[in-house]
């Protein structure tokens, strides 16, 4: 009995699907394949599907099996099991991500097989009593890391052909941002849970990491940017820590010779897994995924600035790609025209504009004074795409080119003039009163205007940060920023997963705030309490304390301010905390940026001062607490007058760490 044809599916004409290459299949090749006796002994054939693939132990053939049942019985596709509604189509696609191929070239694929019962008319868009379409299980995490890379190969293809089945409930799906695969999970989008599963790709870029996260982003590309639920990390984001952690591997220092063998091709592997992620960036960038474009027709910059980038992964895209900052699209744009036409969204952070708007200005000035090819210059762009005076980065434009206001039927925009009213450029030249003026006050200036909102005790996380990058040449904003950051942190210690959350967007906020004011006290104080606080996520989703610098800005910040105790303290607590949560890895890392030197010199610098005391001896004790890491010998000579005067003046506080790190010591 042979299959029927696989349903239509309802495409429409400006999406294109990826086809995958098909062979014939026939009855005749899996003849000789056997189905065990125990799913021969099944009363009604219809079950026999299901119950076969419901067996724990399966092999390479089972794919093989299924052709054979599905060519047999067809309607066995459409079993659907009383107690959880799943059907074989779920559990087949569930058997992707948790058997590995024993071999490269095998009877049967999982995409022969899975294309066999959508040929047999299984139902692509079934839902079990969990609510979960086949879709959802065959974008499961991979289980089996035996041979994960070819495990992903037919993962890509699997989902490709469900999405090509039925676009419409595909797209459903794909537009969630509440999915949990394991109860210990947050509720992200499916694109997020894929790129985060993704293992370290060590093949030649593009590797097989690339094609899957490609296979989902192509069908619905605005959920790269859209924020999960429950912690609001994007995929982006969490791919830039990763690039940042594999090329942070790829330069990995080891003890002895590091010109190696096998440390140069540990280096080389990471190198490769950091070029893997950048595709996987690339392609997530990319909003069209039309391999036929000319090249003028995609530029990284263009496309970063349309849609809300980490700030982090814009700045390093446009210092690498300084060309195209100058460079124009088809309609005569820039990537200032873009980003300042980009429409801002209700879940724009306050002031994301305003950063993007002046990281394109520093690079490129002359932008602000650039028409595209309808003759509009950036500012009448940001205007009448409604982005705020200053939060939207609308005055930084005006500041770098005021003659583009003229181009601005002001009237049209009341705040923007209430705006204008304060400005002296244009003061001079406005010959109406305005009753608004009164009405309203002064409009903020845009130090005021950060300051006062970093302050608000209900200050949004998302908009402290981005007002911290949009401002982060004001040391005030800085520091203010990095204490409410510890104040949100402080709320939610107690809960893991609003703690990660909270790191994944303030990690590199605050290493950059320690970094852009070196000589400002107050700014390394706040800036070593909030990482302290936020070391309880280090490795969690790619962030890490040692590829984002944080370990390397705290030694920094103790050698700039050695005789600031407040700094002290609060740098050795840091400290002392990145290594009990990151072990032996952060214990290499602080030894590497002089950690020890540093907190030697805080003990010394500061001998009555118990708070610096105690956290330099629960600093030192974390420290050496690992053999296996690749530590200097410390000068005991030097150290163990230290460590024993701390124990005699604050028994209480440092005695038991500071006798155990002396004994390690000797």
């Amino acid at each position: 009995m042979g299959c029927q044809q696989s349903k239509g599916v309802n495409v429409r004409e400006h999406d294109v699907i990826k086809s995958i290459p098909t062979s014939p299949m026939s009855s005749s090749s899996w003849g000789n394949v056997s189905i065990p006796r125990e799913i021969q002994k099944v009363g009604d054939p219809a079950e026999r599907l299901f119950r076969m693939l419901q067996m724990p132990q399966q092999d390479d053939l089972v794919w093989a099996r299924v052709i054979k049942l599905c060519e047999k019985t067809p309607k066995t596709v459409n079993y659907q099991d009383p107690e959880t509604l799943d059907t074989p189509l779920h559990l087949a696609c569930r058997m992707v991500s948790t058997t590995a191929p024993s071999s490269d070239r095998l009877d049967a694929t999982p995409l022969d097989a899975i294309r066999a019962m959508i040929r047999c008319s299984a139902d692509v868009a079934s839902v079990n009593k969990q609510g979960r379409i086949p879709l959802y299980d065959a974008m499961r995490p991979i289980v089996n890391r035996s041979n994960v890379l070819a495990s992903i190969k037919h993962q890509t293809e699997v989902i490709n052909l469900l999405i090509v089945a039925d676009y419409e409930t595909s797209i459903e799906f794909l537009s969630r941002n509440d999915i949990i695969y394991d109860d210990k999970d947050d509720e992200c989008t499916p694109l997020y849970h894929v790129v985060a599963n993704l293992p370290d790709d060590f093949t030649n870029a593009p590797g097989p990491t690339v094609n899957l996260a490609s296979t989902v982003h192509f069908p619905n590309p605005s959920m790269v940017s859209k924020k999960n639920k429950s912690n609001y990390d994007k995929p982006l984001s969490l791919l830039y820590r990763r690039f940042s952690r594999q090329f942070d591997m790829s330069e990995k220092f080891f003890p002895g010779d590091n010109s190696r063998q096998d440390v140069l091709e540990y280096r080389q592997k990471y190198k490769m897994a950091a070029m893997n992620t950048w595709k996987v960036i690339l392609a997530l960038l990319d909003p069209v995924a039309d391999k036929n474009k000319t090249v003028s027709d995609f530029y990284m910059v263009h496309a970063a600035v349309r849609m809300d980038c980490p700030p982090d992964l814009l700045r390093y895209i446009i210092e690498t790609r300084p060309e195209e900052v100058r460079q124009v699209n088809e309609l005569g744009r820039l990537p200032l025209h873009v980003a300042a036409d980009t429409a801002p969204d209700v879940t724009d952070s306050s002031y994301h504009y305003k950063f993007v708007i002046d990281e394109l200005l520093y690079s490129y000035p002359d932008g602000a004074a650039s028409s595209d090819s309808n003759g509009k210059l950036p500012l009448q762009l940001a205007i009448e795409s409604g982005k705020k005076w200053i939060g939207g980065g609308v005055k930084s434009l005006y500041d770098v080119f005021p003659d583009a206001m003229a181009r601005v039927t002001v009237e049209n925009y009341p705040t923007i003039k209430r705006a204008l009213s304060f400005s002296t450029n244009f003061a001079e030249e406005l010959e109406t009163n305005d009753d608004t003026v009164a009405e309203h006050g002064i409009v903020k200036e845009e130090h005021y205007d950060a300051i006062m909102m970093v302050q608000k005790t209900d200050a949004d996380l998302g908009d402290v940060v981005s007002a911290m990058w949009a401002n982060e040449e004001d040391g005030g904003v800085q520091m203010l920023g990095c204490a409410a950051i510890t104040s949100i942190a402080r709320l939610n210690v107690h809960d893991k997963k609003i703690l990660r959350s909270i790191a994944m967007s303030s990690v590199n906020t605050i290493v950059n705030a320690m970094k852009n004011h070196p000589n400002e006290p107050a700014v390394q104080e706040k800036g070593c309490a909030a990482l302290s606080i936020l070391t309880q996520a280090d490795n969690y989703r790619e962030i890490s304390l040692a590829a984002s610098g944080a370990a390397a800005s705290i030694v920094a910040a103790m050698q700039a301010h050695v005789s600031d105790a407040i700094v002290q303290k609060e740098a050795c607590s840091a400290l002392w905390h990145i290594v009990k949560y990151g072990g032996s890895d952060r214990a290499t890392v602080i030894a590497s940026v002089s950690g020890f030197t540093a907190i030697q010199n805080a003990l010394g610098a500061h001998p009555n001062v118990v708070g610096v005391q105690k956290e330099a001896c629960l600093a030192l004790k974390a420290l050496t607490a690992f053999p296996e890491a690749n530590l200097p010998d410390l000068p005991g000579v030097q150290t163990a007058p230290l460590l024993e005067a701390a124990a005699k003046r604050f028994p209480k506080e440092c005695k038991e760490s500071a006798e155990t790190v002396v004994a390690r010591l000797s």
